[in-house]
């Protein structure tokens, strides 16, 4: 067979990979939720080894560390969450009511105003866009929290699958790398270490800005006097795992509370999520993450739009990996990799 003959087929058996994996996407979520848990635990796993400790063992006493400060968290927080949403569950219809009511006064405000008849024809326009907008945006945003919390329960079976990603690994690498032919071997070596190094540093300095955001609006929440201030903050460091728009996701329901207490708290809110962005990207971001993952904001964008519109609220959470490790592979490629003398 010759060499085109093999790179047509290699190229076909690829599309047909990618196929097979986005019709089952709904099957991966907790698979991808695996090795998330798997790149976060491996340091501590590895720790605990180089002390003596068989791999199984070092595991367990990792899973056993984290079951024990996740029990306290839930014993500690849970039961005044599950009293905001309860709350949340019915005060948002009267909240709807109000919202309305709000957008029909500064609607008969801007009609007493005498405006000449096409500018009124446009203004009448605008706000019937506006409105429509925002119906479909407040939709879009529960379709996420409702999305959100479905794949939620995927984390139920993805420490399992973890255990076995974590005890396995090597083995799993090297039967993989049994398929690549000979001469490309150390490529595949070489592409999977770099991988790796720059999902390690993402994935863990990703979970820290969200745990340090969700704790920063949650205490300026707390002081500003916002109903449901541990709700907004676990939503807003939950959604800050994406870039650029999380912030926005997170900020909505919170304006949306902080309006039924009056016009001016959505101003403080506003500011609250700002200094949270700022400290995060000026600050945290550079310190923990840097440009491990070597991409272009507007790459990043570009991922995050084409990872929502594929796989949804899913497609969102693995869009800047997925690209990450698409440049790695391109940039080692097509730059990096040694021409043959």
């Amino acid at each position: 067979m010759s060499s085109v003959s093999k790179r047509i087929w290699w190229t076909l058996l690829l599309l047909g990979v990618l196929i097979f994996l986005y019709r089952v996407r709904t099957v991966l979520t907790p698979f991808l939720f695996a090795i998330l848990i798997a790149y976060i635990l491996h340091p501590l796993i590895t720790a605990v080894e180089e002390r003596g400790a068989p791999r199984v063992v070092a595991i367990l006493v990792v899973y056993a560390f984290f079951a024990a400060v996740f029990g306290v968290l839930l014993w500690v927080t849970l039961p005044n969450l599950l009293k905001e949403l309860e709350e949340l569950g019915r005060k948002l219809p009267r909240q709807a009511v109000h919202l309305e009511e709000l957008g029909q006064d500064a609607v008969g405000f801007l009609r007493r105003i005498e405006l000449p008849a096409t500018l009124e024809e446009a203004l009448d326009t605008l706000l019937a866009r506006v409105q429509l907008a925002l119906e479909r945006l407040a939709g879009k945003l529960m379709q996420v929290l409702v999305d959100v919390f479905a794949n939620i329960i995927s984390l139920l079976i993805s420490p399992v699958l973890a255990f076995y990603f974590l005890r396995d690994h090597q083995a799993m690498r090297e039967r993989a790398l049994r398929y690549v032919p000979a001469q490309y071997r150390g490529d595949a070596q070489n592409i999977l270490r770099e991988v790796n190094t720059a999902l390690n540093g993402f994935f863990r300095g990703q979970l820290w800005i969200c745990l340090f955001v969700g704790l920063f609006i949650y205490g300026g929440l707390a002081l500003l006097k916002i109903p449901y201030a541990l709700f907004i903050g676990f939503v807003a460091g939950l959604f800050d795992i994406i870039p650029y728009f999380g912030p926005v996701l997170g900020f909505l329901p919170a304006a949306a509370l902080a309006l039924s207490k009056s016009p001016l708290t959505v101003l403080w809110v506003l500011l609250l999520f700002v200094a949270a962005n700022q400290i995060e990207n000026s600050l945290i971001s550079p310190w923990l993450i840097g440009d491990r993952v070597g991409l272009h904001p507007l790459a990043v964008i570009f991922a995050v739009l084409v990872g929502g519109y594929l796989l949804g609220i899913l497609g969102l959470l693995v869009a800047v990996p997925a690209a990450a490790a698409v440049r790695v592979v391109a940039d080692y490629l097509l730059l990096r990799r040694p021409q043959p003398q």
